[in-house]
């Protein structure tokens, strides 16, 4: 054998990718996550340190740190880590939101009262504490099921998702039917949470067709409940009424867990392939991203609102909720949401040749279509539902009600608005395989079109092309749907 030649090996033995990046990302939110709390509970103590950090610093420290370790969790392939990630992330923080929301209340309850005879303050940290943690335990709890492999753990994170969601969802709707307040705040979050939780549940124990279709009933029946049960509670006299507007978001609520139970369990294709859009989105590191973004740019714009109230010398006019979502923060965020959630839904399908398979079972292309223009529509609002909780914690704080109607005007004019952005992106997308290229398309659109709007601004109110740019504003239309008014004539020519 010459000196050149080499023998011939077998191929190279394989060995587990270790996934040192997502650990070391994992590693570096667990730090930012400590330091947040910690920054958070130094200035609760009110701790003199050289220099002077805000509350918003621990916050943001806490949420950047929370996303990195959703991605950790979501990529991790030792079963150790994941179990660790299960039980202390998705049980262990549940647990720490059901004390942080019960034990302030029972310190405040066994405190004397005011020495001038008033109530007695009750405090509760749900907000913002609480809710965070049955919502991060959630995504934890989610991802650990999904990867558990031993049926014994595999069932305690069901058992977890399942009891959670159950809890959540009977105290929030057996106290907002017998405290009416209560619904308006804590009871509706609590409501939504279990919603999230059971919705899961159901998904885990492999959807409505398999072990899942009596729980999915489960769902609808309670929500039918509380629905009849609201209505019944608005119908009856009492010394206050009850309908508007405690009955009103108690029967949303209860429609909410019924529609989602017929989403669960119908067999009619679009709803199939709705639902199938809808998992593929919370399979992909990208849905929590676009949530993790809406909620840093609400906690931005909240914490300008409340600069803006706490500052006015003079009571600020209703609606006041006109000065939490009508920003440009507001607008710029969807130019870059919308291409994010649209780029995939059908270049993808292309590239992997999932499209072809697809078209082989007994379906046409206008049900495919629809149910990937309804995933999106739907997952934008859930992107955009995200914004509500902050005007729950400013209902509590202030302990006075404000203009909430408004809030209904302006949700159901970002359904309309969104819906011909999602299908320009699910457009674009059907032209090419390639993601990146379906986002970039959808995004110089969005540029140029938000563009042209905002140069409208600075034309002639009465000149022709004003009144014509303005009918086809979205951004127009969110600020009239934020002050009340809802014009049906521009809400035509959107959906159109």
């Amino acid at each position: 054998m010459s000196s050149g030649s080499y023998l011939e090996t077998a191929p190279s033995a394989l060995s587990e990718d270790q996934g040192s990046v997502a650990r070391t990302i994992g590693l570096t939110g667990l730090m930012a996550v400590v330091l947040g709390a910690l920054i958070l509970i130094l200035n609760a103590a009110k701790v003199r340190l050289g220099v002077e950090i805000g509350n918003n610093v621990g916050f943001a420290g806490i949420l950047v740190g929370m996303a990195m370790l959703f991605y950790h969790a979501a990529r991790e392939t030792d079963q150790t880590i994941r179990r660790l990630y299960g039980y202390v992330g998705g049980i262990g923080l549940p647990v720490a939101g059901i004390i942080l929301s019960l034990l302030p209340v029972i310190i405040s309850a066994v405190r004397s009262g005011p020495e001038d005879g008033g109530p007695k303050p009750i405090i509760s940290l749900f907000f913002p504490f609480g809710w965070a943690c049955f919502l991060a335990g959630l995504f934890f709890l989610i991802w650990f099921c999904r990867n558990e492999t031993e049926e014994k753990h595999h069932r305690y994170g069901l058992m977890a998702l399942g009891g959670i969601g159950a809890g959540l969802a009977l105290v929030g709707f057996v106290g907002g039917v017998i405290v009416g307040s209560f619904a308006l705040t804590y009871g509706s979050v609590m409501a939504l949470l279990g919603l999230g939780y059971l919705v899961a549940f159901v998904s885990q124990l492999g959807g409505a067709d398999l072990a899942g279709y009596r729980p999915a009933l489960a769902i609808g029946a309670l929500g039918l409940l509380v629905f009849l049960v609201a209505l019944g509670r608005s119908i009856v006299p009492g010394d206050r009424p009850f309908f508007v507007p405690a009955g009103l978001v108690l029967m949303t609520l209860g429609l909410a867990y019924a529609l989602s139970a017929v989403f669960l369990v119908s067999d009619l294709k679009i709803v199939v392939l709705t639902r199938r859009e809808l998992l593929a989105y919370f399979c992909s590191p990208i849905a929590y991203i676009l949530l993790f973004i809406s909620a840093l740019v609400a906690a931005y714009n909240y914490n300008i609102f409340v600069a803006i109230l706490s500052m006015s010398r003079v009571p600020v006019p209703e609606p006041i909720v006109l000065y939490f979502y009508y920003s440009l923060f507001s607008v710029f965020m969807i130019v870059f949401q919308v291409p994010a959630l649209t780029m995939r839904l059908l270049a993808e399908e292309k590239r992997t040749g999932t499209y072809e398979v697809l078209m082989c079972a007994p379906v046409s292309e206008v049900p495919v279509v629809l149910s990937k223009l309804f995933a999106a529509l739907i997952f934008y609002m859930l992107i955009w539902a995200v914004w509500l909780v902050f005007l729950l914690d400013i209902r509590i704080e202030s302990g006075k009600v404000f203009e909430y109607r408004p809030l209904i005007s302006f949700y159901l004019t970002l359904a309309v608005t969104g819906a011909p952005l999602v299908a320009m992106g699910l457009f674009f997308s059907s032209l090419t395989r390639n993601q990146i290229v379906a986002a970039a398309l959808t995004f110089v659109v969005m540029v140029a079109f938000i563009a042209v709007l905002l140069i409208t601004r600075d034309l002639p109110q009465d000149s022709p092309r004003a009144v014509i740019l303005n009918h086809l504003s979205f951004i127009q239309l969110w600020e009239e749907a934020l002050r009340g008014r809802l014009h049906l004539r521009d809400m035509i020519i959107q959906v159109s």
